[in-house]
């Protein structure tokens, strides 16, 4: 897409539209052929365009926010498991803790999956090479 950059005459800050008649009346504008608007930045008094390792960490840090989202939301789904069992604990009564934990066997090993699941993409992600393989893991994630 194409996309006008320039730096705003009284704010002096990074201002980019897909509209060149957008740009004021005196301003001087550069225009840029990237894939999102956010591919240029404005660095040490330059506007340029993100490289690619720039964006494939913008990616990574994109996918590592996603995949706590998911996993904060899914373990929601079960926690009223984990305070009854510490509610029952902090009773002393260790039958019901013991019967808690049988019950509710299913839900704590998904728990336990969730957070292995969690550590091994985190670790995916940081060392992922390419977008490629960051948007396998999106896949992966939006169906934890």
């Amino acid at each position: 897409m194409k996309v006008y950059a320039y730096i705003h005459p009284e704010l002096n800050i990074l201002c980019r539209t897909l509209l060149p008649e957008a740009v004021p009346e005196g301003v001087q504008a550069i225009e840029f052929e990237v894939e999102s608007i956010d591919d240029i930045v404005f660095e040490n008094g330059k506007i340029r365009v993100k490289t690619e390792q720039e964006k494939l960490e913008d990616l990574k840090k994109e996918l590592l926010d996603l995949l706590k989202q998911v996993i904060q939301r899914r373990l929601s789904l079960t926690d009223y498991v984990i305070i009854k069992i510490l509610e029952a604990q902090v009773s002393n009564d260790k039958q019901t803790v013991k019967n808690l934990k049988q019950k509710y066997a299913e839900q704590l090993m998904d728990r336990e999956r969730l957070r292995k699941a969690n550590e091994e993409i985190k670790k995916r992600i940081i060392e992922a090479k390419d977008k490629e393989e960051l948007e396998t893991l999106r896949f992966i994630i939006m169906n934890l």
